[in-house]
Parts: structure tokens; sequence; C-alpha cells
């Protein structure tokens, strides 16, 4: 049996008294079909599925003997393997549940769950459907690696990795393995970062003389009669001056190279997030919004290089000022030492406690900034839709949620850190009065010279600054591991799609197209395409049909390789694509989706974006194929006419055929073809297709419409309904299947378009 919870042992002996053994799988939900909550228990043996619902109960045993624990059953339900077809979980809001489809079509709910258990109902439902398939025929059988609990946990607290790629916890993670993996960024600027330390040693050795110069020597020095130096005003005001042009110097110096080198670890570590965000897959960016990632580049980047390059070093110069100055102190005067410095250990101790804090508050500011940012950036996308249903006040609302929820994270991290850090430096302050308290004692007694006294607290207050500064690094550490976890988890995340080292590369791809058993889904517990099979020969053109969201554009996705396959293969000249090179895949295909996006820039740069080497007659002879050419000779700039934000804004139908000139320029093997005239008038689409027909010629073809008289030259047709190829054949023979679906979707569109005047 396999279990993806601890079941506890009296459940399976309830199992066990009902006479039911050879348990094939077995998951635990928090809620029962009622939504209440519960201990609900889900079994599966080899002909019924089993759920249970109840709760553990206590009652007294005899008097001093304890509480007895009892299992008490609200219910017990069974079903038939052989009446149910599948099972899902279906997501809710904050929670979910667990249903069943019978195979006359019927749901029934088994049962619901708080997210807490949704992870391992997934995988029951991913190995109900092997079991139901006859994969899995013994109730010892071995879950895949991947699902393992142990394989995708903290073996120290249990807690699942965030990433399955990326055995990482952040719980558990030695914070210092971050900050040293950072250092790779500056090491490339070893010379000015050994100039910015120099600076820094010597910026430190004159603000220790400062205050000697300024206070001891001078009142001990200059003004005290018995000193060889009595009277020397000038020889002290020169030495105090130049050792204040030595310091304002090195202060330049270390300020030129800081400033220096400042734009260039920015614009590394910018380009390093960025480039590990670009080389990821599909699948990281659909759990993900943009403003969330922009927030990431920007905004992380920028307290990581703060850190590095303004903390660190003042960070390493403030600790060995602190240990000169301890030193000089305790040559000074060693019992006054002692006792201004005792509270120097108290105000570390209370530092360390507030860092936990700390760095939770700054997880929760940095959360709530994205979340706020990733709904502006989709409200401004989304702009248009806003104003056309007049949700202005609605998003107005939303906005004021997120935006109340960052204001008030920022608030409490600001108000922590306007208490504590002032809080903690009192225990500082009650050392510089321990240091006037008893030093003036020891003045009035003789034990010590003014000179000495103003010199030793100036060292004090000298010691406690760094400290400050401490306290200060306490709260910019917490923010910087947050940044920079946040950072090594892109950097470290794996992309789903990956290229072979030994993958294959074909010079010259005939363009057959072939899937095999194909079993895809977006998320595990729904396929999107349910053992889909075909193939087309080369330089034939292929059409795809079907209700919108039955999987025809997924099939062009798998066909790109955007994603891969769950089970089965899709084939280019017999070759798996997972083991095609990229250069080989992406340099023969091109695609033009209804989804249609342009860059900001120019027309030209827009369409040569598939082939930048492109001359300015391939771009033109494009434009013409894909009916653009005309309306883009009458903007102002033509081809360099600017577009995107700020620029010239394209109509719909324009920007569809400026892609699809994008597409014809890249010249491939093979041509997809998702609703790409979708966006267009029937004239314009007309003329595409007539110019289409002829450039398709050598070129394999596949075409996703839901316009049918469109695919009436197609060599073949496949009809996908809900996910399934549900019929095969050319556009005449499945017209001759009366109670086809593409028969029928035929004679509606047929007769739709009738209605409305139109004669195809």
């Amino acid at each position: 049996m396999v279990t993806f919870d601890k079941i506890p042992s009296y459940i399976l002996d309830i199992f066990a008294d009902k006479g039911i053994d050879d348990i094939y799988l077995m998951a635990y939900c928090d809620m029962d079909n009622e939504h209440t909550y519960c201990d609900t228990y889900i079994a599966l043996t080899k002909d019924k599925l089993y759920v249970t619902s109840g709760c553990e109960t206590l009652e007294g045993k005899e008097k001093g003997k304890g509480l007895n624990s009892f299992w008490k059953e609200k219910a017990f339900d069974s079903y038939a393997l052989s009446d149910i077809e599948s099972i899902q979980v279906e997501e809710l809001l904050s929670s979910a549940r667990l249903t069943a489809k019978t195979k006359d079509g019927e749901y029934i709910f088994l049962c619901a769950m708080t997210n807490f258990c949704k992870g391992n109902c997934n995988l029951f439902v991913k190995y109900f459907g092997k079991i139901k398939k006859g994969d899995i025929t013994t109730p010892d059988f071995e879950i895949d690696k991947e699902d393992d609990p142990k394989e995708n946990s903290c073996p120290k607290c249990g807690m699942r990795y965030p990433d399955r790629n990326r055995k990482v916890c952040p719980k558990c993670m030695e914070k210092g393995k971050l900050f040293s993996r950072f250092g790779v960024f500056l090491l490339k600027y070893k010379i000015e970062m050994v100039i910015l330390f120099v600076s820094l040693v010597f910026l430190t050795g004159t603000s220790i003389l400062i205050p000697y110069f300024s206070n001891g020597f001078f009142y001990d020095k200059i003004l005290d009669e018995n000193s060889n130096l009595y009277g020397e005003i000038f020889l002290a005001l020169g030495i105090i001056i130049a050792t204040k042009i030595f310091s304002v110097i090195s202060d330049m110096i270390n300020g030129y190279i800081s400033t220096k080198i400042a734009a260039k670890v920015v614009f590394d570590l910018k380009n390093t997030i960025f480039g590990a965000i670009e080389r990821l897959s599909m699948n990281f960016f659909n759990g993900r919004q943009t403003g969330g990632l922009m927030t990431q580049v920007n905004d992380d980047s920028n307290t990581i290089y703060g850190f590095f390059c303004d903390g660190i070093p003042y960070f390493l110069i403030n600790i060995v000022q602190v240990a000169v100055l301890c030193v000089i102190l305790f040559v000074m005067n060693p019992l006054l030492a002692a006792l201004s410095l005792v509270t120097i250990p108290i105000f570390y101790i209370a530092l360390r406690r507030t860092y936990a804090v700390s760095r939770k508050l700054h997880t929760h500011h940095y959360s709530g900034v994205r979340r706020m940012n990733s709904q502006l950036s989709d409200v401004l996308g989304g702009i248009r839709v806003v104003k056309a249903f007049a949700k202005e006040n609605e998003e107005s609302q939303r906005f004021y949620k997120s935006n109340s929820i960052a204001a008030s994270n920022n608030r409490k991290l600001a108000l922590f850190n306007n208490y504590v850090y002032p809080y903690i430096g009192v225990i500082l302050y009650v050392g510089n009065v321990i240091a006037l308290g008893l030093g003036g004692y020891m003045v009035m007694k003789g034990k010590m010279t003014y000179g000495q006294l103003i010199t030793f607290t100036a060292y004090v207050n000298m010691i406690y600054s760094p400290m400050y500064f401490f306290s200060h690094m306490i709260d910019w550490t917490a923010s910087t591991s947050n940044s920079l976890q946040r950072l090594f988890e892109i950097y470290d995340t794996e992309p789903d799609i990956t290229e072979k080292p030994d993958a294959v590369t074909l010079d010259d791809i005939k363009g057959r197209v072939e899937f095999r058993n194909v079993d895809f889904g977006y998320s595990k517990t729904k396929k999107v395409i349910d053992d889909v099979s075909f193939d087309i020969e080369a330089e034939h053109i292929l059409g795809i049909v079907g209700h919108t969201g039955a999987g025809k554009s997924t099939i062009a996705n798998l066909i790109m390789r955007l994603y891969d396959t769950d089970e089965g293969g899709v084939y280019i000249d017999g070759i798996n694509v997972k083991d095609l090179s990229f250069k080989s895949l992406y340099e023969n295909i091109a695609i033009v989706s209804q989804e249609t996006y342009l860059f900001i820039g120019s027309i030209l740069d827009n369409i040569r974006y598939a082939k930048p080497e492109a001359t300015y007659e391939e771009v033109i002879y494009a434009a013409k194929c894909a009916g653009a050419h005309d309306f883009i000779i009458k903007l102002p700039d033509g081809y360099n006419t600017m577009i995107g934000f700020g620029y010239k804004d394209l109509s719909g139908g324009e920007r569809q055929r400026v892609s699809i000139a994008r597409a014809i320029l890249r010249d491939p093997k093979i041509l997809i073809l998702d609703e790409a005239t979708a966006a267009m008038d029937t004239k314009t689409e007309k003329m595409i297709q007539t110019a289409l027909s002829t450039l398709t010629k050598g070129k394999t073809t596949i075409m996703i419409a839901h316009r049918l008289s469109t695919l009436r030259d197609a060599h073949k047709l496949i009809v996908i309904e809900n996910g399934k190829v549900a019929e095969e054949g050319t556009h005449k023979e499945l017209l001759e299947l009366p109670d086809g679906v593409y028969n029928k979707l035929y004679t509606l569109q047929l007769e739709a378009l009738k209605n409305a005047g139109i004669t195809e």
C-alpha cells in the first residue's frame, strides 16, 4: 500500500475489520463532502474506492486511569471502480474538492479539503489513473521518485521544497552561503575593491587620529606649560588640518571608486537575473505575474548592490576601528574602559534577538510591494478592458486594498526600526554616562588629565557610532538575505525544457510531423491532450478544428516544444522533438498565434525579429504576402514607424498582419497558423489566404481555425473533442459522416453565414 500521509493504525484496523484488504492507495483530507472539518480517508483497492469520514474522540476510563481514544465514524461510502471513469481535484478559492466522474457523465462529490491536503490528493489522482489504466497491478508498487515525500521534503524539518528542481529549504538553508555565493560578482573588480578597502583603511586611521590631535594632544601637549610643545598652536593646527585633508582625500577616492563600480555591479546583477529568468520554461511564467518579476529584477538587485558595495566595506572597517579603539582605551585606562564597554555585549545580545523579527517584517514588506506592483502592472496592461466595462471604481478599490496591505507592512517595519533600535541605543548611552561620570571623578582625584578624559570619551563615542551602524546592518542583512534568497531561487531553478547533451542536429528537415499516444496537461490533475495520435506528411497541410478549449493550441505548443508531453511523443522526421537540438527545432518552425505581440520598436525591426540578417527587400516581400505592405507605406515613416507604448498604435488586424509577415520572413519548413486571420475582415482574410496558399507550397503547414471553410483544401483534417481525436480525414470525407462532429460544426457555421448574408 502507498500512502502520501501518515495514516493512523486504528484507521487501517477499521478497514481490516470491514474485510477490506489489499489497499493500493490511501490519502487523507481534512473535510467531508459537506465542507465540515473532520478527518476523511480515501482508500483504493483493485475493485473499489472507499471514503470514510469521522473524528477521533476521547472518553474517560475508570477514575484515575486517564482517557480512552476511539474513532467516531460519521460516514463510510464505497464506489465500484468499474462505474468510475475518473477522479479529479477541483481547485476553489481557498480550498479544493475531490470529485468522481461516472461513466454516465454524472459527478460524485467525494470530499473537500483545505489547500494543505491538496498536493497529496493530486498525487492520489495521478496514481488512481495509472491503476485504472492497468499500469499498476499490485498493492506493493513503487511511486515515482519525484513524488516521494522524502525526496521533495527537507530531511531536517520535513518542510516541502518550494521548487522540486531545487532541493533547498528556505527555513533551514544556511544564510551565510547566500552571501558567499554572491562574491563572484565582486571578484570581477578585484583592483577596484582593493583600492576601496585601502581608502577606507586610511579614512578610518585619520578618523582615529583627529580626536587625539584635537583633544588629548592639544590640551596636554600644546596648552600644558610643562610640555616641550607648549604654545605651538600653529603646529597643532597644521597637524589637525593636514590630517583632515588626508581624511577628505581618502573619502573622495573611496566615493570615486564606489561610484565607478556601482553601475557595473548593478548592470551585471540585473543581466544575471534577467538571463536566469529568460532561460526558464513556460511553466515558470504561468505561475508568476509580470509586476512581481519586475520587482525582483529592479528592487532586489539595488538592495543587494547597496549591501555589498556600501555596507560590507564599512562593516569590515568598522570592525577594525572598534578593535583598535578598544585596545587604545584599555591602554589609556583599563578600569574605565572595562566599565564603559560592558554595555557592548548586552547591546549585541539585544541586537541578535531582533534579527529574526526584522527578517520576517522585511519578507512581509516585500510581499506586499510585489503584490501591489503585480496588480498595478495587470491593470495598466488591461486598461482598455477596464475602461470598456467601466470598472475604474472596482479597480481603485482593489488597488486600495493591496496598497493598504503594502502600507501596513511598511508601517510595521518602520515602527519596528523607530522603536526597537533607539531603545537598543539607550544601552550604549549608558556606557557613555559611565565614562563621563567615572572619568570625571578620576580627573578630580588626579588619576587622569582633562585632555585624556576628553580623548577617552571621544574614542568611546567613536566605538558607539559603529555599534549603531551594526544595528542598521542587522536590518540591512535581513533585507539582503531575502533578496539573495529570491535571486538564487530563480538562478538555481532548472528549466523544464532542456536540450540533451547529445541532441540531434538536422541540416535538412523535411517536415513530417507525428503524434504518438500523446498525453499532456498544464496541471497534474487535468489532461488537456488525452492519447492523441496523428501524422502529417512533409509539405502537406493539416487542419485542426474543434470547440474552444478542446486543446488545439496546445498541440501547436507541443510541436514547438514550449511544453513537453507527459506521455507519448511528438516526432519530426521520425525523431522525437526531445532529442532534437534547439537550433534544428526553432530555426525550422514558425508560429503565428491568435495572441499577437509586437515589441517596442520600428515595424521593420519587428518583422526582422524572426531573421535579423534579412534584407529590406525580403522584409517588403514578407509584408506583401501578409497583406501588410499597403497600410505600412501609408504611415508617416513607413517601415521605420515606431510602434508600441508611447508610439504609433496599430489596430488588431494590422498587428496580426505584421506578425504573419514576421513568420513568413523566417521561411520555415513547418508553419503553424493558430487562428492567424481571426482578427481580420473577410476581404483581408481572403487576400492573405491567397498569399498563404502560394507560400505554403513546399512547407508542412498546420492550420488551426474556427472558420472551417478556410480548411477545405487541407490534405487532412483532425477534429479535437475534449482533448481526443474525435474524427480524422479530408474535408469531403468528414462531411459524409452525418452524425460527425465536423459535419455539425460545418453545418452550423454555414447557416450562420447565410443568415448574415455572407456566402462562401
